[in-house]
């Protein structure tokens, strides 16, 4: 398979994913870009997924909201603007770790999203 090709359909894939529950699509380009970049320091593939995660964002909450899914509200701009910080923060502290530091502590976040979904710690 073209390098291309697979880049098409991890996007294509990412977008879904993202646009059906509203993130995800970040986890899918993480895994694409490793697997694809296996030269790529880790640092370098989350740097580079932010900017398609933060279109795909930008696409859900646009159809969302169109579709009458989605209104502003107080509690969601202390959200975003609390997450705005914490996303400086992040990008600020990514090149005081380690890449295999990054990668665990992604890996750790992955796996306790999907154990808080299955209704593990209810």
């Amino acid at each position: 398979m073209s390098k291309v090709w697979w880049i098409c359909v991890c996007g294509v894939l990412a977008g879904f994913i993202n646009g059906l529950l509203g993130t995800g699509g970040g986890i899918i380009l993480v895994f694409a870009l490793c697997a694809l970049n296996k030269r790529q320091d880790g640092k370098d593939v989350f740097a580079n997924v932010l900017i398609v995660t933060a279109f795909l964002s930008v696409i859900s909450l646009f159809v969302y909201y169109m579709k009458g899914s989605f209104e502003v509200t107080n509690s969601g701009l202390v959200y975003a603007l609390s997450a705005a910080l914490g996303g400086l923060l992040g990008a600020f502290m990514l090149d005081r770790f380690n890449a295999g530091v990054v990668k665990k502590i992604f890996v750790c976040l992955v796996i306790f999203a999907g154990l808080n979904m299955s209704g593990v710690f209810k």
